[in-house]
């Protein structure tokens, strides 16, 4: 009898924890965390492109993240140079995204 309940709490431990490091949902919708804009992750496009921005409607449509791979990485455009640069993105939980450029942090999405 003594087993049995090891047993299922061995069980009820496990599923917790497997349940804690179920893989997080990168498409849909994030906000930006600075500003008025929402952007839109589509995986079978491998892109990231802006949904709306309230401050600047012109950037809405634009790709702002191209060539997205599955170990969420990809390459951002910068408008400074008006090229795209290699970027890591990376889950803090599943609701907060960070954008990075070599461990400098670029940008901060929030799931909406």
């Amino acid at each position: 009898m003594q087993s049995l309940q090891y047993l299922i709490i061995a069980l009820l431990i496990s599923s917790g924890s497997y349940a804690q490091q179920a893989p997080c949902e990168l498409s849909g919708t994030w906000k930006h965390a600075d500003k008025n804009a929402w952007l839109e992750v589509d995986l079978a496009a491998k892109t990231v492109f802006v949904k709306s921005h309230l401050d600047n409607p012109d950037a809405e449509g634009l790709t702002v993240i191209q060539n997205l791979k599955p170990a969420w990485s990809g390459d951002m455009y910068n408008a400074s140079t008006g090229d795209f640069v290699p970027v890591q993105l990376t889950f803090h939980g599943c609701d907060q995204l960070s954008v990075t450029d070599n461990g400098v942090a670029i940008v901060t999405l929030l799931r909406e």
